[in-house]
């Protein structure tokens, strides 16, 4: 006999070998024990899952010479031919390629005709989400009232894509992915059997590559026996599947942890050394974030995770390192990095900077953080984000009695006093608001910093540009208000002009005056010198030339766009 693949081999020929789906087979069961067999059936779910094994095994069960029967014998000419797919009163039909209306008028041509020898004709049409819309219409009557004799049964991996009117006349049942641990039981069964020597490692890395699919799992397992014959290696599993080692993933993110760039670019080069595709290095990031995630969260006491015992203490003594916020920032970066890796041109140098980036995460402010300054006006200093319990901080920042003092020469800077020395700002910038009226009654025992009640007055009062100017200053630390004058520093041309409208420091004193209760003057302080200012318009040759040309005087100034 010509060799046959694993997955034909070890294809499950009773109810009790299919594999994770005991909630479908149970219920067949049930079913054909009490007589409540329905005409259709609709089996849905993703590749490999035994969704076509199933409606063979139930064929055979409904066919059975000692049927219909909850496990048929295999031993019958149906039970054999059904099994070798020669029986002629079971027809299984690929929709993919037989999706036309005529197609579908064929079979109902055949259901008309009664059994050759066995108790019920049986199709089994594979891939149905394929047939046009057309060859659901035409399968819509065969469905809802087919001869007694007549069963069918639909397969296929896109359930969305069957029309309602088709799924309403069928019996559905959803197939599962099959769990990590039953593949792998699956797979040591198999190589048992077959005298196949491979690692517990090896057997792991052929199940993670099925995704819940047992037919994937077999597959790969093929592959690699006719790789590596029948002594498998760990190595042997690598290199046929490029198959990334939790060791190197572990060492990867030990080295983020300990803030090791040098060790981190090093790390990425030995995946190029080793042939590893940066996106599937990528996607055993995000799958170990996932771990340490479950681990932190819901100990290792768990079936969530699937890592040999081997791993577990470096798994759980990274997670003890890091917070659930590093985790989850972690995982963002690292999966929009899974899906610019599919189609960014320098896929390792992009690999190399997200993980620096990682380890540049701890110096970011939480968001919570960030709103609470804003909350606060914006005058309190930033607090040192508060992951507790992360051990990303392989830079800590000093605080600000540790820093060492940077002795800078002072900045030119020209002072002007509002009341006296001051020279007449030429076109000022339009106040905030309207021309104040007299000072009102200074509010009773205000207390505090004079400073922080008159900016607040000012941001609650809708003096927008006056508050910007003064917070811009009291930002810098230069903003102070002393033996009732208020001192303050900018640097913008646009803030000084600000400061400088006579509306604007009618404002300011009217504001200090109600705080303090006496009249308070204004220093400004200019750094780099004199502020630009706005050329007049009379000093323009031209408007000059008008008006000596034409006597009178300027009424209004505007200015005009290009």
């Amino acid at each position: 006999m010509s060799y046959q693949v694993l997955a034909r081999k070890w294809r499950p020929q009773v109810f009790e070998e299919v594999t994770g789906q005991e909630t479908v087979t149970k219920t067949l069961q049930n079913a054909i024990t009490s007589g409540r067999i329905a005409h259709a059936f609709l089996f849905s779910g993703v590749r490999g899952v035994g969704k076509t094994t199933t409606a063979r095994i139930l064929a055979k069960a409904l066919n059975c010479h000692d049927g219909p029967t909850p496990r048929p014998c295999g031993q019958c000419v149906s039970c054999t031919e059904i099994a070798a797919s020669g029986s002629v009163d079971v027809l299984e039909i690929d929709a993919a390629s037989n999706r036309r209306i005529d197609d579908v008028r064929e079979l109902r041509e055949s259901v008309r005709y009664g059994t050759a020898r066995d108790r019920f004709k049986i199709f089994i049409i594979d891939e149905v989400h394929m047939l046009t819309n057309e060859a659901f219409n035409a399968l819509l009557k065969t469905l809802e009232e087919p001869p007694a004799h007549v069963k069918l049964i639909l397969a296929t991996t896109e359930h969305h894509k069957i029309p309602v009117t088709i799924t309403s006349r069928c019996q559905q049942y959803d197939f599962k992915p099959i769990p990590f641990n039953l593949i792998l039981d699956r797979l040591r069964l198999i190589c048992g059997e077959e005298g196949i020597e491979v690692s517990d490692y090896g057997l792991r890395a052929v199940t993670s590559i099925s995704q819940g699919s047992m037919r994937d799992a077999q597959s790969t397992l093929d592959r690699v026996i006719a790789f590596a014959g029948r002594q498998i290696t760990d190595d042997d599993v690598r290199s046929l599947l490029g198959v990334v080692d939790e060791k190197l993933v572990s060492a990867t993110f030990e080295a983020i942890l300990n803030g090791d760039r040098g060790d981190l670019i090093r790390q990425t080069r030995e995946l190029a050394d080793q042939g590893i595709e940066p996106l599937n290095f990528c996607r055993k990031l995000v799958e170990h974030v996932r771990n340490l995630m479950v681990c932190r969260v819901a100990g290792w006491e768990t079936k969530l995770v699937n890592l040999p015992d081997t791993e577990k203490e470096i798994v759980l003594g990274q997670a003890e390192k890091l917070s659930e916020i590093d985790l989850i920032r972690f995982y963002d970066v690292l999966s929009r990095t899974e899906s610019d890796l599919r189609w960014h041109l320098h896929p390792a140098i992009h690999l190399e900077m997200t993980l620096v980036k990682l380890i540049e995460l701890s110096r970011l402010p939480l968001l919570e953080d960030l709103i609470g300054q804003l909350q606060a006006g914006g005058s309190k200093p930033m607090a040192e984000p508060a992951n507790q319990g992360s051990a990303l901080r392989p830079e800590p920042r000093m605080p600000a009695a540790a820093r060492p003092a940077v002795v800078e020469p002072p900045p030119t800077r020209r002072k002007f006093r509002s009341d006296e020395d001051a020279p007449a700002a030429p076109a000022p910038l339009p106040s905030d608001g309207p021309e104040p009226g007299p000072y009102a009654e200074p509010d009773e025992q205000i207390g505090g910093d004079p400073v922080h009640h008159l900016l607040t007055a000012l941001q609650q009062q809708q003096h927008h540009r006056v508050y910007g100017a003064l917070h811009e200053a009291e930002n810098n630390g230069s903003l102070r208000f002393q033996t009732g004058m208020l001192h303050a520093r900018v640097s913008s041309t646009i803030h000084a002009n600000t400061l400088q409208d006579p509306a604007n420091q009618q404002i300011i004193k009217e504001q200090l005056f109600r705080i303090v209760g006496t009249d308070c003057g204004i220093t400004i302080e200019i750094e780099g010198g004199e502020p630009e200012r706005r050329q007049d318009p009379t000093e323009h040759p031209g408007v000059r030339s008008l008006i000596e040309k034409y006597p009178g005087k300027i009424i209004v100034q505007r200015k005009m766009e290009n």
